[in-house]
């Protein structure tokens, strides 16, 4: 169990690493692109807050306030001026609340298959949640403009589009990255694929330096295609682990923003926000579309395990009966044997489990010249609760007397069963009288303690009725000799008023019961 100390160590190394990338994204992109209109901070926010929840709020907020006042800084604008401080305290909320409707939708993930492995997550959940994220961050973002009257070049619209966009594809592609670091097992070795993709890297980089490098000037126009860059990016996608798919989707992204910010490629225009919306919607749909496929594959990969589960199953099911349920069986035959003889209202073994089980310990006994115990009980009045309360709440007061019955099998030799109907069964090998009479007791208290309420019993409770027999198997008995005395002093618990443990006698006559 992790200590106080290594939960808060674990905490600090948490806010570094996320902090460390924020700033690191944020300030590549003012200081060396040189630019606002993109903005892949966006996906550190989004994947700390679906990593570890609402108590990394407070990072984005912290670090956004940071980056936002360094770029003011970098403008030699007054930071201390109420219109800068009104500006970074509602771009840094934004930032933060675009996040946390992301977390809100998603919900916290804790390993790859509950999120980017789930195609029906990743439609319903992420893809439109990173909408929402940009739309909630551009309304802070450049709202915050709009009232303090300040200008928006090209427009306010158009910000808000740009701001929108930016968030969003920051999301989409940096997100599943650190995500997939976080929670992908062995993620360090699976990331040494990357260095076998050596021909789909080269593919690549010459793909990135025709469409958005100087080499286009070579490139017949009709191949001036940017789509051709899903070309390298399926080939991974199909051959790769997650994390290397992830990989490469952001060095995707990385080179095309290189080559936008270069001045090349098919998305320049005369407005830089126009071509870095244009940009990061490209980029954005290349890489959900690679999200898709990765989840497709993921769940083509899934349902593959769960067909060869069940060839296996069905195979051993056949073995199972030609070798007529030897012990000698694998583990996952025992698994299906076990789902055969369990009784699907309580989980306890079945009549089919209780009878075998007996005869087996019945013969055992007789060898070694050891006894065997059994208990049977009975739910008391249980005809006029069904009549009273209906079949549904009686399937769970039986379900709750079955749990608790469980619970009184202690060792491991013991068995617990359903009967039939409301009558159960306790299977004690090597059992003495005193110790079955004691557990006996011990058992029809605790059902006694439930108090499910029971109008048609005096007591106003179920309660149980509990016999118990104990014999040494002698030469030419069978177990039906220890069910019959069990059940005889059953029924004698049942004319003595119920609510009751009796021990068998072999002279006592059974008398019918109402």
């Amino acid at each position: 169990m992790m200590t106080g100390q290594h939960k808060t160590a674990k905490t600090r190394w948490v806010w570094l690493w996320f902090g460390f990338w924020y700033l690191f994204f944020a300030f590549i992109t003012m200081y060396l692109f040189q630019t606002v209109s993109v903005w892949p901070s966006a996906g550190v926010a989004v994947a700390a807050l679906l990593l570890f929840g609402y108590r990394m709020a407070w990072l984005v907020f912290i670090a956004s306030v940071l980056v936002v006042l360094a770029y003011f800084s970098w403008l030699n604008e007054s930071l201390w001026s109420w219109q800068i401080l009104f500006v970074t305290a509602a771009t840094a909320t934004g930032n933060t609340l675009g996040a946390v409707v992301t977390y809100l939708i998603c919900r916290k993930t804790s390993s790859m298959a509950q999120s980017f492995a789930d195609l029906q997550w990743l439609l319903k959940r992420f893809l439109p949640a990173t909408v929402l994220c940009g739309v909630v961050a551009a309304v802070f973002g450049v709202g915050s403009y709009w009232l303090i009257g300040w200008p928006w070049t090209p427009g306010y619209l158009s910000g808000m589009v740009n701001w929108s966009v930016s968030n969003m594809v920051g999301a989409l592609v940096v997100t599943p990255l650190l995500m997939c670091q976080q929670l992908q097992p062995g993620w360090r070795r699976s990331m040494r694929q990357a260095r076998l993709k050596l021909l789909a890297l080269l593919c690549l980089s010459v793909a990135a330096f025709f469409l958005f490098g100087p080499g286009q000037i070579w490139l017949p126009p009709a191949f001036l295609q940017p789509a051709l860059l899903l070309i390298p990016l399926l080939f991974v996608t199909l051959t790769a682990s997650p994390c290397v798919v992830f990989l490469f989707q952001a060095m995707t992204f990385l080179l095309v923003w290189v080559g936008t910010t270069a001045g090349y490629g098919p998305f320049i225009s005369a407005s830089q926000t126009e071509t870095d919306t244009a940009m990061q919607l490209f980029c954005g749909f290349l890489a959900a579309v690679i999200l898709v496929i990765q989840a497709l594959l993921a769940e083509q990969r899934r349902l593959r395990k769960i067909w060869a589960a069940e060839l296996l199953s069905s195979k051993r099911l056949l073995e199972q009966r030609v070798e007529e349920r030897t012990r000698q069986l694998s583990e996952a035959n025992r698994q299906l044997e076990l789902l055969s003889v369990t009784d699907a209202l309580t989980g306890l073994a079945n009549r089919r489990r209780f009878d075998s089980y007996l005869a087996a310990e019945w013969q055992r006994a007789s060898r070694l010249g050891q006894k065997v115990g059994l208990m049977m009980l009975d739910v008391d009045w249980f005809k006029n609760y069904n009549d009273q309360y209906g079949h549904l709440q009686g399937d769970e007061c039986l379900r709750q007397i079955g749990q608790l019955l469980k619970l009184g099998a202690r060792r491991a030799t013991d068995l617990a069963a359903r009967y039939g109907g409301e009558e159960f069964a306790l299977v004690v090998p090597q059992a003495e009288v005193q110790y079955l009479k004691q557990q006996a007791e011990l058992m029809r208290v605790a059902f006694a303690s439930l108090h499910i309420p029971h109008q048609g019993s005096p007591l106003g409770h179920v309660t149980v009725s509990i016999g118990i027999a104990v014999l040494m198997p002698m030469a030419q008995q069978q177990p039906e000799l220890l069910i019959q005395l069990a059940d005889e002093a059953l029924y004698r618990a049942k004319h003595q008023g119920r609510n009751q443990v009796v021990l068998a006698d072999e002279g006592q006559a059974r008398a019918p019961v109402q």
